[in-house]
């Protein structure tokens, strides 16, 4: 999944500071101040600027129309929903039945070859098991057998294949059970309502180019800001919509990044003899996107007023508490004070206290270097007499493994006591709690196995009170560390 790079300045040095987009923590290059990066879980606004002036624009929209005169150009930023995420699905697609097999007409008795025989496959290692006289005919056989020396022997009869045992086998679809499907997701698509600009999405131009904080003057000075049409549920939804994944009866997204990217377009008014058409410039790339788009899109364009758009924030990395300096951890989503002892969640431009334990599995005693903390989310049930689920909170590059442990888990609680003094090395958290609710619910809906079953968990999902920080130790062995409760081994490179 590709991140996009933003480029600001560092408050306290005014040096050039750049990060990837997510980014929860910096640290200065210039004068070293470490910086908490606000807005996560917030819909922040960034833009990227033109590359090319209006006369390069305008040469560009008359390539191929030598006759044609430009008219006027205006310089547009229309906004791009960028939505980016880690996607667990659940989908009921049948297993596909055998292909049909077919024999070699050999067994069918002579005539010719290319007749039209029923035919079915024979599985390759039977055929090699099969002597010349079959494959080739008895006089055939003797043949090979004369060139290799071979002693001939008498002809055996052929024993029929049976066509029952080779004929395709047939699975219901009703018998399916759902299958796990995991994604990375990354979509953009417009902000406002305009067909008749020609682009759908940013595609990959976020990837090679960087963003800045969008700043509503620097623009404005620059050309004319499009406002945006859809709404943040509305793009949210849009954004989370599985098109193309017609069997997908059930899906969570987890580490959603929404944002608005301002792109930049040239609009070209076009005008030969009496004719006159808009052309869209790429701002940037210097590409043709829209060549002949009616007069009527510029007034589509016009600015509207607009409400207030959030962008990053950056203030000191310190201590809500005691003001001691917090560790500088880029994706990490808790922050731990070495002075107070505290844990620290992100969420927007807050960081809210979070309670944790550290787990001590066996005999009490000090940690080892074989020994990896991994933390996990326990979450309480809002319903009495429920279970509570356990969720990873690390990242893992195999999405999967964290589905299996969270359900491994969840079946069977890990069984603890509280270590005390120091605390330990550990791995940082890099989901928080609202995603460990959304991958306990895709596990439990899981469970279910068959697809309406599943399909059913969306009206069914079950609820949580408080949420829990938990470090399990796993053990190191090799480059594979071992869960201490049922002995599932992980690869430890899948954690970087």
């Amino acid at each position: 999944m590709s991140q996009v790079v933003v480029s600001t300045e560092c408050p306290t040095c005014s040096g050039p500071l750049d990060f990837s987009e997510g980014t929860n923590a910096i640290r200065c290059p210039s004068c070293g101040s470490t910086l908490l990066v606000t807005g996560r879980k917030q819909v922040l606004t960034y833009w990227i600027a033109p590359r090319i002036k209006a006369d390069v624009a305008g040469a560009a929209a008359r390539t191929g129309r030598l006759r044609a005169r430009v008219a006027s150009s205006e310089l547009f930023f229309v906004p791009f929903y960028r939505l980016i995420g880690h996607d667990f699905q659940w989908q009921d697609a049948p297993p596909k039945p055998a292909p049909e097999r077919k024999v070699p007409s050999v067994l069918f008795g002579g005539g010719d070859a290319t007749a039209d025989r029923p035919e079915i496959d024979i599985p390759l290692g039977s055929i090699l098991g099969w002597g010349a006289d079959t494959l080739l005919g008895t006089r055939a056989g003797d043949v090979v057998r004369d060139m290799l020396g071979e002693p001939r022997t008498v002809a055996r009869p052929v024993e029929p294949v049976s066509l029952a045992t080779l004929s395709p086998t047939k699975t219901s679809a009703g018998d399916s059970a759902v299958q796990f499907l995991d994604r990375y997701v990354e979509k953009s698509f417009p902000a406002a309502d305009i067909s008749g600009l020609g682009v759908a999405s940013l595609g990959v131009r976020t990837q090679a180019l960087r963003v800045s904080l969008f700043q509503r003057e620097a623009l404005a000075s620059l050309g004319t800001i499009v406002s945006i049409q859809t709404d943040e549920a509305t793009a949210l939804r849009q954004g989370l919509a599985a098109r193309g994944f017609e069997h997908v009866v059930y899906r969570q997204v987890l580490g959603r990044i929404l944002s608005v990217i301002y792109f930049p377009f040239w609009v070209i008014e076009m005008t030969e003899g009496t004719a006159r058409w808009l052309t869209v410039v790429d701002a940037v790339a210097e590409s043709i996107v829209q060549p002949c788009a009616p007069i009527a899109l510029r007034d589509a364009l016009v600015s509207q007023p607009g409400g207030d758009l959030r962008t990053v924030g950056l203030r000191p990395l310190v201590c809500p508490n005691c003001g001691w300096a917090l560790p500088v951890e880029a994706d990490d989503v808790i922050f731990f004070c070495a002075s107070c002892t505290r844990a620290w969640q992100i969420h927007g431009v807050d960081l809210t206290e979070m309670p944790y334990e550290i787990a001590q599995v066996g005999a009490v005693g000090e940690p080892d270097a074989s020994t990896v903390h991994l933390p996990f989310w326990r979450l309480d049930p809002a319903v009495a007499g429920a279970e509570s689920a356990w969720v990873p909170a690390f990242r893992c590059r195999r999405l999967k493994i964290l589905h299996d442990l969270a359900t491994r888990f969840t079946a069977k609680p890990p069984v603890y006591q509280a270590a005390t003094g120091e605390r330990p090395s550990a791995r940082g958290c890099f989901y928080d709690a609202e995603d460990a609710a959304l991958l306990a619910r895709f596990a439990a809906a899981g469970r279910r196995r068959a697809p309406e079953a599943v399909k059913a968990a969306a009206d069914d999902e079950p609820g949580f009170t408080g949420a829990r920080l938990i470090w399990i130790p796993f053990k190191r062995e090799g480059q594979s560390l071992i869960d201490p409760y049922s002995g599932l081994a992980l690869q430890e490179a899948l954690l970087d």
